[in-house]
C-alpha cells in the first residue's frame, strides 16, 4: 500500500508552496516547507496505519520517469540539483562532514559526477539499509544538517527514485518504518480515554466519559480526549509540561533582583515601601518579616511563571500557537501587573495564583535623568523615573525575565546560550549535533575568532550567531538596553578593552562588530531596536516551527524524548533504536504537517488539537505486540501504555481516585503543593526528587524507568496512605461518599455468611418494597456499582447471577414484588465472595483493569486478605488504633466536610491541620473486631505498590 501511494505520489505533478523563509542550515540555503500531509487511517479488521498524502501548491520541477536508470536520474536530476547545491557543503574533503562514509566531489572536479555517483553506489551496497538512511537523512532524521530534502517535493522523489534503482530487488526491507505497528494490537478506546485523562487531566475518566467512546469510533475518542483538555487539572498539565523543556521554574522564586534592578520602577518602588513596612514592624532585615517574604514570593512568582501560563493562555484559548513567540503582551499575577505599572483586571476574589494577560508599562531605562536612592535596608527607590521611557517590545516567551535570565549570556558566550535554546524549542534544531566538534589540532589553531573563521566551526556557528546577535538588547540578567545611556547592551569589557588593545566597538553600535549580523535564515535584522520581535516572527513562519512543537510535546505526552537514531547499529538493541527514530520521525513530520495544515478540519496551530492527535497516534496506544522479532521489540520498547508516570501525575492519580493527596498543604497563600509535587527549584516535596521528579537546574531530566530509590519512595507514598484512605471510607465519610469501599462494610471477613448491611437492606425491603431492597442491598454488596459499568467501563466483566438476576434484568427491569427480596435471602453471597467482588472492583478503580472474580489477579490478592487477616486476627485488639502499622494524616482536606474549621493557615501562608480542633470534634467510633478495616488497608498499600498502578 505504501509504495502504491508513494508511487502515485510521484506521478503526480502537483506543486509545492513556499515557506515564509528558507531553512538555512549546514551552511547553505535551505529547502521550504514540507507540503507531505500524512493521516492516520485505521484499515478494516486491523490496526495498521497507512498514509494519505495530500499535495499542495504551484507546480513541481519535472520529476524522473520511472523507465530511467540510476546513472540517467542521477546526472539529470540530482547531480547539480541536489548533491552540488546542498550535499557538498558539508560532505567534501576538507567540510564539516568529511569523516561520514558519504564523501562528494565538489563541481571544480572534472569527473565529480561518476565519482559522485560511485560513491552513491558503494554506500547503497555495503551499508545496510543504506537507501533508506539516506532517505531519512535528507528529510532531517539524525542529520547533522537537519531538513535539506522534504518529502513530496521532486527532489525527494527524484532522489528516492534513484536509490530504489540503485538497490535493485533488495531496496525494501521485511522491517521498516512503514510495517512497524504491524500486528501491535492498540489499546481500547476506554483505555486510551483513561490515559489521556491521566495525563492531560489529572484524573481518571467519569463514567459518562467512558460512555462516549462505546461505540468504538475514532470520532468519539477524539471528541472525548479533547474534552478532557479544561480545568484545573489540564492547567497544570500545560504548566508541568512547559516546565519540562524550558525549565524557568529554577528561579521561580529569585527571578528578580529588587534592591538593585530599576528599570521596572514601579516594581523598585513596590518593594521599597513593602520593605519600609517591615521595618517599621520591627525587623531588622525585610526579609526576616513574614508578610514581606510572602510579598516577595509572591512577585518573584508573578514574574517567573510568565512564559509557561502564556503558553497554558495560549492553548486554553485556541489562539494559534505561533503567539507563543509573537504575542505583544506578557501574562502576570496581580502583584506582578502592578510592578509592571499596568492596569490588568483580575477575577474576585483576587489570587496570587491567578494569571491574566497584562503589559510591561512604565519601563525607564538608565541615563543621568533618572534619579534614584539606594538604602541597604530598603534597597532602591525612584524618585524621579528619567526621560527614557520605553514601549517595552514584547516577543512572546523570548524577552521574558525568566527565560533571560534561565538562558543567561556572558561577555564570551555573547548570547549563544539564548539562541541554542531558541533554536531547540521551537524549532527542533539541535545546533550541538549539526556537526561534530572539532578534535584536529590543525583545526583548533585559530586564534582570536574562530567561530567567525574557522570552517571546522562555521557549521554550527553560521546558524547559532545570527540568531545569537537577535537578542543583542538583552543584558545577563534579562533588561532590555541597560548599559548607561539606554541605547544598548553590550558589556563595558567590550567598548573599553581592559588589557588596553583597540577595542571594535564604536559609538551607537548595538553589537558586536566581530560577529556575524543579527539575523535568521541568511537575513538581516531590518532594525536593531526590535530585532528580538523580528526573529520571533520569522522562526514562526518557518517550515520548521510545526515540527518543533511537536517535538517539544512529544515527552510529555509519550513519557520518552523522540528518538534519536544511534552512532551505531553493531547489535539488535540498536538496530532497533534506529527503526524507532526512523519510524518516530515520520509520525512526528505526519503531525506536524497536519498541525500546519490544521487537523480535521480545525484552525492550523491548534495546539489542543495536536495533543489530541498525538493521544491518537500508534506512539501512545500501542498496548501489546505479537511479533518475537527483537528489532522489532527494541524498537517498541517506549510506545504505548506501559508509561511511568511521573511523581506529579502520580499524586494527582491518587487524589483523583481516592481523594487524598500525599502531604498536600498551601504554600505562600499561592496554591496547594505535596509530598510528591511540589514547586520546582529545589523547593519540591521531600519525595518529588526521590521519585525521578525534576529541579529545573541540576536535575533537569525526568527519570522514565524505576530505580530502587524510586520503588521504595513508592511504597512509602502507598503504605503512608493507604491507613488514612481506609480510616476515613470506614469511619469518617458516609457510605454514599466512599470512593473506594463502597458496598462493603467493617464487618465482611472470609468467613461471614453476610454483611449486616446486606441484612438490614432485606429487613427495610420487607416493609418498604422490592426495588427500594434490591437498590440497598445493591450499594451493601458492591453489585450495583458493578452493573453500572458494565457494557462500558468493563465489558468483559462475568455474569453473576448469586442473586438469581440476570444483569439485564438488574439494569433494565424492575422485577416483581418482594422477587429481589426473596432472592437475596435464599442465596446471600458470602463474605469471601463480597471481598473477592470488591477486589475485582479495585483492580478497575486503581488500574482501569477488567478482571474476573476467579482471576489469578483477584486469586493473589484475595490469599494476601486471608493471610493478613488471620494474623491480625491472632495477634491485635479489637480496635483499630490497635494495628502496629502507623497511620499518619497527612492531607489538609482529610476532615473536609466532616469537621468544621480544621485547617490552619500560618504568617507564612502555609496550611496545616489543627489537631487542637480535630480532637475536641473527635466523635468517631473506631471500633473493628472483625479485624477486616485493618487488612484492607495492607491489601490497598499492596495494590498501590503494584506497577499497573505506578504507570499509566
Amino acid at each position: 500500500m505504501q509504495e502504491l501511494l508513494r508511487a502515485r505520489a510521484h506521478s503526480l505533478q502537483a506543486g509545492q508552496r513556499t515557506s515564509f523563509g528558507e531553512a538555512a542550515l549546514c551552511p547553505v540555503a535551505g529547502p521550504t516547507r514540507e507540503d507531505l500531509l500524512m493521516f492516520p487511517a485505521k484499515q478494516s479488521g486491523s490496526h495498521a496505519f497507512i498514509a494519505r498524502q495530500t499535495l499542495l501548491g504551484n507546480r513541481w520541477a519535472a520529476s524522473a520517469v520511472t523507465s530511467d536508470s540510476a546513472a540517467n536520474v542521477f546526472r539529470e536530476f540530482l547531480s547539480a540539483q541536489v548533491v552540488q547545491s546542498r550535499c557538498v557543503q558539508c560532505h567534501v574533503r576538507g567540510g564539516p562532514s568529511e569523516y561520514t562514509r558519504l564523501v562528494f566531489e565538489p563541481g571544480s572536479v572534472v569527473d565529480h559526477q561518476s565519482r559522485n555517483l560511485a560513491a552513491f553506489e558503494e554506500y547503497v551496497s555495503s551499508v545496510p539499509d543504506g537507501a533508506d538512511i539516506i532517505l531519512d537523512k535528507i528529510r532531517g532524521v539524525a542529520h547533522g544538517g537537519a531538513l535539506q530534502v522534504p518529502s513530496g517535493t521532486a527532489e525527494f522523489a527524484n532522489m528516492e527514485r534513484f536509490l530504489r534503482l540503485l538497490d535493485g530487488a533488495n531496496a525494501g526491507t521485511v522491517i521498516s518504518p512503514d510495517s512497524l505497528f504491524d500486528g501491535v494490537t492498540m489499546a481500547s478506546p476506554a483505555r486510551t480515554l483513561r490515559r489521556a485523562a491521566l495525563i492531560f487531566a489529572g484524573r481518571i475518566p467519569t463514567e459518562e466519559e467512558i460512555n462516549s467512546v462505546s461505540d468504538g469510533t475514532a470520532t468519539s475518542l477524539r471528541k472525548a480526549i479533547r474534552g478532557l483538555m479544561q480545568g484545573k487539572g489540564f492547567h497544570e498539565f500545560l504548566i508541568r509540561a512547559s516546565n519540562d523543556r524550558l525549565l524557568t521554574d529554577r528561579h521561580l522564586f529569585s527571578v528578580f533582583d529588587f534592591r538593585t534592578e530599576t528599570d521596572l520602577v514601579d516594581l523598585a518602588n513596590l518593594q521599597w515601601r513593602a520593605a519600609e513596612k517591615a521595618i517599621g514592624r520591627g525587623y531588622e532585615r525585610a526579609p526576616d518579616d513574614p508578610s514581606y517574604a510572602i510579598w516577595e514570593a509572591q512577585m518573584q512568582y508573578g514574574i517567573a511563571r510568565a512564559p509557561l501560563e502564556l503558553i497554558a493562555y495560549v492553548v486554553e484559548n485556541d489562539r494559534p500557537y505561533t503567539e507563543v513567540l509573537t504575542a505583544d503582551y506578557i501574562m502576570a499575577n496581580p502583584l506582578a501587573s502592578k510592578g509592571y505599572g499596568a492596569s490588568t483586571k483580575f477575577d474576585a476574589p483576587v489570587s496570587q495564583g491567578q494569571f491574566r494577560l497584562s503589559r510591561i508599562v512604565n519601563y525607564f531605562r538608565n541615563d543621568s535623568s533618572k534619579i534614584s536612592e539606594f538604602d541597604v535596608q530598603y534597597g532602591t527607590r525612584i524618585i524621579n523615573s528619567g526621560a527614557l521611557e520605553t514601549t517595552y517590545p514584547h516577543a512572546g516567551i523570548l524577552n521574558t525575565r525568566v527565560f533571560l535570565r534561565r538562558y543567561p549570556t556572558t561577555a564570551t558566550n555573547r548570547n549563544r546560550a539564548r539562541a541554542r535554546w531558541t533554536l531547540l524549542h521551537f524549532l527542533g534544531v539541535d545546533v550541538e549535533n549539526l556537526a561534530s566538534r572539532p578534535t584536529d589540532s590543525a583545526a583548533l589553531t585559530e586564534t582570536g575568532n574562530p567561530a567567525g573563521r574557522n570552517q571546522s566551526c562555521m557549521a554550527c556557528h553560521s546558524v547559532l550567531d545570527p540568531v545569537a546577535g537577535a537578542f543583542q538588547n538583552y543584558d545577563a540578567g534579562g533588561s532590555y538596553k541597560s548599559a548607561f545611556g539606554g541605547r544598548d547592551a553590550l558589556p563595558d569589557s567590550y567598548k573599553a578593552s581592559l588589557d588596553g588593545t583597540p577595542s571594535p566597538y564604536r559609538p551607537g553600535d548595538t553589537w558586536y562588530r566581530d560577529m556575524a549580523a543579527p539575523g535568521f535564515a541568511g537575513e538581516t535584522a531590518p532594525d536593531s531596536g526590535s530585532s528580538l520581535q523580528w526573529l520571533a516572527s520569522k522562526i514562526a513562519a518557518d517550515s520548521r516551527f510545526a515540527r518543533g512543537t511537536v517535538e517539544f510535546w512529544w515527552p510529555a505526552v509519550m513519557g520518552q524524548d523522540v528518538a534519536r537514531a544511534p552512532s551505531a547499529t553493531s547489535n539488535l538493541t540498536l538496530q532497533g533504536q534506529l527503526l524507532a527514530s526512523r519510524a518516530q520521525a515520520r509520525e512526528v513530520e505526519r503531525l506536524a504537517a497536519a498541525f500546519d495544515a490544521g487537523i480535521e478540519g480545525g484552525s492550523p496551530y491548534n495546539a489542543r488539537d495536536l495533543l489530541t492527535e498525538m493521544a491518537l497516534s500508534p506512539w501512545f496506544r500501542a498496548e501489546s505486540i505479537a511479533s518475537e522479532e527483537p528489532v522489532i521489540r527494541a524498537a517498541l520498547e517506549d510506545a504505548g501504555t506501559e508509561r511511568l508516570l511521573s511523581p506529579e501525575e502520580l499524586a494527582r492519580k491518587t487524589d483523583s481516585i481516592t481523594g487524598y493527596r500525599w502531604g498536600r498543604h498551601t504554600r505562600g497563600f499561592i496554591h496547594e503543593v505535596g509530598y510528591l509535587d511540589g514547586e520546582g527549584a529545589g523547593k519540591g516535596g521531600p519525595y518529588e526528587l526521590l521519585y525521578g521528579g525534576i529541579d529545573s537546574d541540576g536535575i533537569a531530566r525526568r527519570a522514565r524507568s524505576v530505580t530502587p530509590l524510586m520503588a521504595a519512595a513508592a511504597q512509602g507514598h502507598a503504605i503512608r496512605t493507604s491507613c488514612a484512605i481506609v480510616q476515613r471510607e470506614f469511619y469518617l465519610w458516609s457510605e454514599d461518599r466512599r470512593m473506594l469501599f463502597d458496598g462493603i462494610d467493617a464487618d465482611t471477613t472470609p468467613v461471614s455468611a453476610r454483611s449486616a448491611t446486606a441484612a438490614a437492606a432485606i429487613r427495610r425491603a420487607s416493609a418498604g418494597g422490592s426495588w427500594r431492597g434490591q437498590e440497598a442491598f445493591q450499594q451493601a454488596s458492591g453489585v450495583g456499582a458493578r452493573l453500572s459499568r458494565e457494557g462500558s467501563q468493563a465489558p468483559d466483566w462475568p455474569d453473576y447471577s448469586l442473586e438469581g438476576f440476570s444483569q439485564a434484568r438488574m439494569q433494565n427491569r424492575r422485577p416483581a414484588a418482594n422477587a429481589a427480596d426473596m432472592a437475596i435471602a435464599r442465596n446471600p453471597p458470602s463474605g469471601a465472595m463480597r471481598i473477592r467482588r470488591k477486589l475485582v472492583d479495585l483492580h478497575w478503580k486503581l488500574f482501569g483493569v477488567p478482571v474476573a472474580v476467579d482471576s489469578p489477579d483477584v486469586e493473589v490478592a484475595y490469599r494476601l486478605f486471608v493471610g493478613v487477616w488471620e494474623r491480625k486476627r491472632a495477634t491485635e485488639g479489637g480496635h483499630f488504633s490497635d494495628s502496629q502499622t502507623q497511620c499518619p494524616i497527612e492531607d489538609t482536606r482529610y476532615f473536609e466536610g466532616i469537621i468544621d474549621d480544621a485547617v490552619l493557615t500560618d504568617e507564612h501562608g502555609s496550611s496545616k491541620i489543627d489537631w487542637n480542633r480535630v480532637k475536641d470534634s473527635w466523635h468517631f467510633d473506631m471500633h473493628d473486631p472483625s479485624h477486616a478495616v485493618r487488612t484492607w488497608v495492607v491489601v490497598l498499600a499492596y495494590l498501590m505498590s503494584d506497577y499497573r498502578y505506578l504507570y499509566l
